[in-house]
């Protein structure tokens, strides 16, 4: 019994069930993106009890309209939350053990990189797990796809350290890939605040490094393509213009805004804490603590990051450096001091808020009701007055009365609508015929007789999941080739200890 408890994974398992115990015992809170949680949840364990891996569409969304927000959000973190749920487990169940599961794998993948590297691996792992940002995704922000990041940072770091050799380009292929899967503005930042340096520092140390690493890069977006080439083509085909607002740009947001003080004291107590390091992980732990606060200048004017919404996501990466790089020296007193001025400042606000949040009832009953799914998911050309400016939820009354079937019969000529967002996934048939139709529902112009809406597979997804499988069946036949032995070399897929 006592060797089972020093145990990586059993340590780790109890620090997550510890560290979620409130959301355990009292149910997930209603907090920022619960809704969300619900509904996305609720779909996947429906489709994935049926047999259905990914179903993109969510025939329940906006009343009943349907909405397509998994053409355009990765998949990854609803793929655990939706097992849960299809195993039978309650929706608020499914949300918490995914969020176990995913904190518990973040902590299992810090302790493989810091393993060998450092002299209390565990230690860096459990820290790295109770991260004051790391617990704020979960508990305030709700953001249950940013919280499942934090698992692919460690093993990315991992993959690029043991480049150029082949299972490091396999490692980063699939590890970035899975990060993209997992949430794209995370996955941007990580390219440029902690794969570019890692990348700079491997190719100083083996330049045959670089190659390997642009390998690995096209193997990941290729392995993504099913869910990239549907995401990067469909916008114009939905609301996006309601995500790109100036609430919700990266340049809104600064320090001196209200609300912002727990990113300030998360960065503050990160930079604090790697500067001692002197190392590749001090430069990346304090720029990203920087950048997350805004105190870079003219970095989120650069449209492309400005459309990562808000800054402070870098916190993810800045609390990855920060740790592994604490883990690299003994603090002193009186840094470590300063440090855990702000760090305690910010348990006290995510603590705060978190337990204010957790006394709050969940509305499920209103999330079956009416659906109440992201507004930049309603079809393009949906008239954006009636979406709320205050909690984002949507006036649905002048559509209740459209009819929600596959099937309609008109017996009159005339304009007719059906009860169904527009998306180019839908066509609407006639007599064998297809009907031209118009958004932002479906709308057209009818003769008397039946009227039916069919189910299409776009190019965009069938050229997609044609990519990623190619790319899947490479991957596998190189892995069964390593296997079986090449009588490659494979010194370079060892990592290299070190800071």
């Amino acid at each position: 019994m006592r060797s089972l408890l020093e145990k990586p994974v059993v340590i780790l398992t109890l620090l997550g069930v510890l560290l979620l115990l409130p959301s355990l015992l009292f149910g997930p809170a209603p907090n920022h993106s619960h809704f969300y949680n619900i509904l996305w949840t609720d779909h996947f364990g429906r489709q994935m009890a049926a047999g259905h891996l990914y179903e993109r569409w969510l025939p329940n969304s906006f009343e009943g309209l349907g909405s397509p927000p998994f053409y355009f959000y990765p998949p990854i973190a609803y793929w655990v939350s939706g097992a849960f749920n299809a195993a039978g487990f309650s929706v608020g169940q499914a949300i918490n053990l995914a969020g176990l599961v995913l904190l518990v794998g973040s902590g299992l993948a810090m302790h493989a990189f810091l393993a060998g590297r450092v002299k209390h691996p565990l230690l860096g792992a459990a820290l790295y797990m109770a991260a004051p940002y790391h617990l704020y995704d979960f508990y305030v922000r709700g953001a249950l796809a940013e919280f499942a990041a934090f698992l692919w940072l460690p093993l990315i770091a991992l993959a690029i350290e043991r480049l150029p050799g082949r299972r490091g380009v396999m490692m980063l292929a699939l590890t970035f890939a899975g990060l993209l899967l997992t949430h794209l503005p995370i996955a941007m930042l990580t390219g440029l605040f902690l794969i570019a340096p890692l990348m700079v520092r491997r190719v100083a140390q083996d330049r045959t490094a670089l190659p390997a690493g642009i390998v690995a890069g096209l193997l990941a977006f290729s392995l993504a393509a099913f869910y990239l080439l549907p995401a990067l083509t469909l916008q114009d085909r939905v609301s996006m213009n309601l995500l790109w607002n100036p609430i919700f740009s990266a340049t809104a947001w600064s320090i001196w805004r209200a609300g912002s003080e727990v990113f300030t004291a998360i960065a503050l107590a990160a930079l604090l804490l790697a500067w001692p390091a002197r190392s590749i992980w001090t430069g990346i732990a304090v720029f990203a603590a920087l950048a997350s606060i805004r105190l870079i200048p003219f970095l989120w004017e650069i449209d492309l990051l400005n459309k990562v919404q808000f800054p402070w996501r870098a916190l993810c990466i800045a609390e990855f450096a920060a740790v592994v790089a604490l883990m690299h020296y003994r603090p002193r007193p009186v840094l470590l001091t300063a440090a855990l001025l702000p760090l305690a400042l910010a348990y006290y606000i995510v603590g705060g808020v978190s337990y204010a949040m957790l006394r709050l009832p969940t509305d499920y009953d209103r999330v079956a009701r009416t659906g109440p799914d992201a507004p930049e998911y309603l079809p393009y050309g949906f008239n954006s007055a009636l979406v709320s400016d205050f909690d984002r939820t949507v006036n649905l009354s002048s559509v209740r009365r459209l009819s929600r079937d596959d099937r309609m019969m008109v017996e009159q000529a005339g304009p007719v609508t059906f009860g169904r967002s527009a998306f180019p996934i839908w066509r609407v048939m006639h007599d064998g015929r297809t009907v031209e139709t118009h958004g932002p529902l479906l709308h057209f112009q009818a003769t008397p007789g039946l009227y039916r809406i069919e189910r299409v597979r776009i190019w965009q997804e069938q050229a997609g999941a044609a990519i990623s499988l190619a790319c899947a069946i490479l991957l596998a036949g190189l892995t069964l080739r390593d296997s079986r032995g090449s009588g490659l070399p494979r010194q370079s897929d060892q990592p290299e200890p070190g800071r």
